[in-house]
């Protein structure tokens, strides 16, 4: 479909009600173009009576210099006025030329943006629909910490699926987070009382029926938990030791 008009908007992080660009070239604000045919910078102009934007080119009398406005960050311009499109595009303000003030909005490309974003919110609510119970339980953990424990199953669900509907972005990278998992699982374990940290959490030991001994020493210096992570997952033979506090726990 052939557009209408072409649209802008400012790029300097504020949006003022009015904002004002410079539209004619002074000693104070520059406005030049490059010309590559004639080897120099040409000064450029905006008149509302006249269709070249070249200083140069323009005449010397009866001009009208032209105002350009961005309400609340944005500006329209019909195709009828070229030869403000055409000033715009050539505008040391606008982002294509360098500039830090202004953009033209690609309509494609925003549509593009939106399908993607769109195609994001759906992939992470679909997928927060097929979580189990206890993948579940590890992402509202990782969000919500020891509060987890406290909540009924549905509230979870409820949750997280809010979660991966407002932030799909961020939902979906904390699905391909291992830690995530493991983080819920140390939780659970310590919450069932499997382990228990003694002597200051310097030292943890199994808290089972039948064994009551050190599991792991936490080196000085080092945080708790962080440290039983890293020598239940890495460790070799405390990877094993996780395999079967996981086995316990789940059984």
């Amino acid at each position: 479909m052939r557009q209408t008009s072409k649209e802008y908007r400012l790029i300097t992080g504020k949006t003022p009600p009015t904002h004002v660009i410079a539209t004619r070239h002074s000693n104070s604000r520059q406005l030049q173009w490059w010309d590559e045919e004639k080897g120099n910078n040409r000064a450029i102009r905006y008149l509302t009576n006249h269709p070249n934007i070249f200083e140069d080119e323009q005449p010397t009398e009866g001009i009208k210099l032209g105002r350009i406005y961005f309400e609340d960050g944005m500006l329209t311009v019909p195709n009828k006025n070229k030869t403000l499109q055409t000033f715009l595009a050539h505008h040391p303000d606008n982002r294509q030329n360098g500039g830090g003030i202004f953009e033209m909005i690609n309509p494609e490309t925003v549509a593009k943006a939106v399908v993607e974003d769109l195609d994001m919110s759906f992939e992470a609510q679909k997928i927060s629909r097929e979580l189990s119970p206890k993948e579940l339980e590890a992402v509202l953990r990782k969000l919500k910490g020891k509060k987890v424990d406290d909540m009924y199953s549905e509230e979870i669900k409820r949750d997280v699926r809010l979660f991966a509907k407002n932030d799909p972005e961020k939902f979906l990278s904390m699905i391909d987070m291992p830690e995530v998992e493991t983080d819920n699982n140390l939780a659970n374990i310590i919450n069932e009382g499997l382990i228990q940290f003694r002597k200051n959490d310097s030292e943890v030991y199994y808290n089972l029926p039948d064994s009551k001994k050190m599991l792991f020493r936490v080196p000085e210096g080092k945080n708790p938990m962080e440290a039983l992570e890293e020598y239940l997952t890495t460790d070799n033979e405390g990877i094993q030791k996780y395999k079967e506090l996981l086995d316990i726990l789940e059984n």
